[in-house]
C-alpha cells in the first residue's frame, strides 16, 4: 500500500486536513497596524492587507501622543510591488 498523507488513518488524517485548511486561511488574516518608526516630529505606521484607516490613524495618535503632539497625514508608500504592505508617514505637530 502506498505511503503518504492520503493513506493516513483516522485522527491523523483529520489533523493533517485541519492543518492544511488553517494554513490556507492564514493568508486571509488582516495584519495589525504597527509603529515602525517614531521621532518627536514624525511617526511611520506600517500596515498590511485588511488594515482599516481608523486603525492606522489610531496608531499614529498613540505615537505622536508620547511627545504631546497630534498626527497629520503626509504620505503612503508601498513596501512591495503588490502594495500589500505600506508605510504611512505622519508629521507630529503641536496641537
Amino acid at each position: 500500500m502506498p505511503k503518504g498523507i492520503f493513506c493516513l488513518e483516522g485522527k491523523v488524517r483529520g489533523v493533517a486536513a485541519t492543518m492544511i485548511v488553517a494554513l490556507a486561511l492564514f493568508g486571509c488574516v488582516k495584519a495589525p497596524a504597527i509603529v515602525a518608526d517614531l521621532e518627536s516630529d514624525k511617526v511611520i505606521v506600517q500596515s498590511g492587507p485588511g488594515t482599516e484607516d481608523h486603525e492606522i490613524v489610531a496608531k499614529a495618535f498613540e505615537g505622536c501622543a508620547l511627545h504631546d503632539r497630534v498626527p497629520v497625514p503626509l504620505s503612503t508608500q508601498c513596501m512591495n510591488e503588490y502594495c500589500s504592505m505600506q508605510n504611512n508617514l505622519f508629521a507630529c505637530v503641536d496641537p
